[in-house]
């Protein structure tokens, strides 16, 4: 059964599980040669910068290593850096949170518009709904089928997933499923 307690844990998980994530880093804010590192490694439009202790945070986008280092006196020990999802909104066909169980239960909380973020989807979700893996509302909804399959694929059964469907394949591995966080205890 997978475990997970923090952000740091959940991102060790996700690369040990090799699932598709935007290429994402937990960093001392002190580091700066790993933080310019990460960016060459990981070219990209536009990074978002968060706190890996603190859920909810203040977070910050950013363009590239001299954009990061101005905003590295928000954090005190720790920052988060990952590519953004912005440059890439117009091509979402879903964005949520499900947990699918064992049982066959679904709990998923979801929208489907370019505005949708991990951080939106509980204020005004299009999808808010409990529901059995057979009813057909569930299949109906565009890109359930795709995440479904990806949770299914990965075992990833009792997990939240923080999760994007997107028309395009994007993340590390380049598929349209990309996972933004995975949670149990925290």
């Amino acid at each position: 059964m997978i475990q997970i307690k923090n952000k740091r844990d959940a991102i060790s998980k996700m690369k040990e599980l090799k699932l598709n994530y935007f290429p994402c880093d937990i960093f001392l804010v002190s580091d700066l040669e790993g933080i310019k590192k990460f960016i060459e490694k990981h070219p990209a439009e536009e990074y978002v910068l968060r706190n890996p202790n603190k859920a909810k945070a203040k977070f910050f986008f950013v363009k590239n290593f001299e954009e990061v280092q101005k905003q590295l006196k928000n954090f005190k020990t720790e920052v988060t850096i990952d590519e953004s999802y912005r440059p890439y909104k117009e091509d979402i066909v879903l964005v949520g949170d499900i947990n699918i169980h064992k049982s066959g239960r679904v709990d998923l909380v979801a929208r489907d518009d370019i505005e949708a973020t991990q951080r939106n989807i509980y204020e005004n979700p299009k999808y808010n709904l409990c529901a059995s893996l057979e009813e057909d509302k569930l299949w109906d909804i565009r890109g359930f089928d795709k995440i479904a399959r990806y949770i299914s694929d990965h075992e990833l059964y009792d997990v939240i997933c923080e999760f994007s469907v997107y028309s395009i394949r994007l993340g590390v591995n380049k598929e349209n499923v990309v996972i933004s966080e995975i949670r149990t205890d925290f």
